[in-house]
């Protein structure tokens, strides 16, 4: 896989939306329940009571807005929501919307279109890992965040055997077909994502470790790979592995290896 680039990274979503899937993830599906309880459980930050003023970095389509508004309409007539993002095709269509109170507009990458101490809440989403500049994305996450304001973040584990494997069997593929490689991703450790955190001026709201989502299965076009699954029996295998595995009584070392997300919420420290 070819470096990452913010050029690379905005073709790749500019053609996304183009394609026009659909807006949320259907959490009936294996590959969509995952997703959508990343974006609910956003849309339940966007509705406590102390959140009048969010920011969704890459926004994208509106996702994250339309389930908040969707499942808190009352609380969505009274917090402003902004989403920004690097694809302006994704913000054409998060615009047409019409989402009331929420504002959308695609930015540089780089320095955020807002004064400091501006929001309440930040949501970054699966974001992450297509950012180079990973550091001065979370300084200026912090800048714009009020003292006291929360970030929830979720990112891939690439530490997780099936992340691996599966990136794996796709560059195996790539080569035997000859199509170029993706340059989408460039994924972060839970280390180095602690490192991260630290220097840029955050305090994590919870203890333990951040990984999340078990992922005991191989995954490819709707199918299991191993253990070899159709999709129904797939998502029942999955939900079933999520009651199990899904808690904190799993060993660290095991969580590092089947859970699929690093997942945290933190917050700027007050000014003393």
């Amino acid at each position: 896989m070819g470096e990452i680039t913010q050029a690379s990274v905005v073709a790749y979503f500019d053609r996304e939306a183009e394609k026009g899937r659909c807006l949320l993830p259907d959490r009936e599906t294996v590959s969509g329940l995952g997703s959508y309880l990343k974006y609910e459980h956003a849309a339940t930050l966007m509705a406590d009571g102390a959140v009048r003023r969010a920011l969704d970095v890459g926004c994208n389509r509106g996702s994250i807005e339309f389930l908040f508004q969707t499942l808190y309409p009352e609380k969505a007539a009274a917090t402003a929501i902004d989403g920004i993002d690097v694809s302006a095709q994704a913000i054409r269509q998060a615009s047409e919307l019409g989402l009331q109170n929420c504002h959308f507009q695609v930015y540089s990458g780089s320095r955020f279109p807002y004064p400091s101490a501006t929001f309440d809440l930040v949501v970054l989403v699966e974001v992450l890992e297509h950012v180079p500049a990973k550091e001065e994305l979370l300084r200026e996450i912090q800048r714009v965040l009020k003292p006291g304001g929360r970030l929830f973040l979720t990112t891939p584990n690439p530490e997780c055997w099936a992340l691996r494997a599966e990136l794996r069997s796709w560059r195996a593929l790539r080569m035997l077909f000859r199509r170029p490689a993706v340059a989408k991703d460039e994924f972060i450790s839970h280390a180095g994502l602690e490192r991260l955190i630290a220097t840029a001026g955050f305090t994590r709201t919870e203890q333990g470790p951040m990984y999340a989502w078990p992922r005991l299965y191989l995954y490819f076009l709707g199918w299991s790979v191993m253990p070899p699954l159709p999709p129904r029996a797939l998502y029942r295998y999955q939900k079933l592995c999520v009651r199990l595995l899904d808690n904190k009584s799993v060993p660290v070392w095991l969580s590092r290896r089947l859970k699929w997300s690093l997942v945290a919420t933190l917050e700027k420290a007050p000014r003393s």
